[in-house]
């Protein structure tokens, strides 16, 4: 029989357990409460973004890990950067004939005419190779046609690289399909005005005049096209690298015209070569391609000793802009073009 202490005992017991379990519970719900106003505090108010396709999405942040280690301060060598690629352009078709607009670029630029493209040498792999710095197999892009239920290029190319620091960018294209290197939200703009290089260069010419972006691509279709119906190294072909030369006066008459010839790093290059009427890859010929360098404190009348890759492009596009590569780029900057102190430099 419990004596009236001991009941007494158990009530004042209880009450403390009691008390000490409404404390505990009341402080872990002011806990709750004062951790999850702070993380709203924290958040900043939500913002309406442009839309971005998911490729795009995976290729910005593919970029962002990759260049995230190192530091992004690099010196700027130009203010602009134009490439003009001119499918299927084997180098013969420049040097064994006249072309003056290209000779302006190479006799006071640097140039090389035995570059290579990439062993798998159609459009699509090796402009993705060009203007990524990367080879087929890590960009994924090993098909040659408009299929866009395949999706898009799985590495950072240099118009994601610029898009994300903010630079102003555009792609002037003969070929829809070079859409699958450039998808929405890693080019401000994408413009196929027609297939042939007159209407491309009209409305590259346009742009520059308007607004000349920081960065752009200039595509042209004619000597690939007269390769598959003529033969490489026809008659045919010849003058339609004659009709690319016509196309690439009306850029740098353009940028005459604006003021900036002597600001931009122009590279002049090709996709690949070819022979008979087609290119597989498997011949010299087939990989050769011509790679021309003019603008600000490139040497002038240089002939490049070193060996020149398409991938090249990217690596010295990325130096030239002061933008951080990526890790894992294959291409390096092709250093060599560019003057050393006393050196002549290429002039307009």
């Amino acid at each position: 029989m419990l004596t009236r202490h001991t009941v007494a005992t158990r009530m004042i017991t209880n009450a403390m357990h009691l008390h000490l379990c409404l404390t505990l519970r009341l402080m872990l719900s002011l806990c709750l409460l004062f951790h999850t106003s702070g993380l709203q505090a924290d958040q900043p108010p939500q913002q309406t973004r442009p839309s971005i396709s998911s490729e795009a999405l995976r290729t910005a942040r593919a970029g962002t890990a990759a260049t995230a280690a190192a530091p992004r301060a690099l010196p700027r060598r130009a203010r602009y950067v134009l490439i003009v690629s001119e499918d299927g352009m084997h180098p013969a078709l420049i040097r064994e004939q006249p072309l003056p607009n290209h000779e302006r670029l190479y006799k006071n630029g640097a140039y090389s005419f035995r570059a290579r493209t990439i062993s798998t040498a159609s459009t699509l792999p090796s402009h993705a190779s060009m203007l990524s710095g990367v080879d087929s197999h890590e960009h994924g892009l090993r098909w040659n046609n408009w299929r866009p239920e395949r999706g898009y290029i799985r590495a950072p190319t240099v118009f994601s690289l610029a898009t994300q620091e903010g630079l102003s960018t555009s792609a002037i294209v003969g070929k829809f399909k070079l859409r699958h290197i450039l998808p929405q939200g890693t080019v401000e703009t994408f413009v196929r005005p027609g297939y042939y290089c007159r209407k491309v260069s009209e409305e590259a010419a346009r742009r520059i005049e308007a607004d000349q972006p920081t960065l752009m691509f200039v595509h042209f279709s004619d000597p690939d096209e007269k390769g598959h119906s003529a033969g490489w190294l026809s008659d045919a072909q010849r003058a339609a690298a004659r009709e690319c030369d016509r196309c690439l006066g009306t850029l740098l008459e353009a940028l005459d015209r604006r003021g900036t010839l002597h600001e931009t790093l122009i590279i002049v290059s090709a996709d690949h070569g070819g022979h008979s009427h087609g290119h597989s890859g498997i011949l010299l010929s087939d990989l050769q391609i011509p790679w021309i360098a003019h603008g600000p404190k490139v040497r002038r009348g240089y002939a490049i000793s070193g060996r020149v890759s398409t991938m090249d492009t990217a690596a010295t596009v990325l130096f030239a802009l002061g933008l951080q590569a990526p890790t894992n780029l294959r291409g390096r900057p092709v250093h060599e073009i560019f003057a050393r102190s006393g050196e002549a430099e290429a002039r307009p």
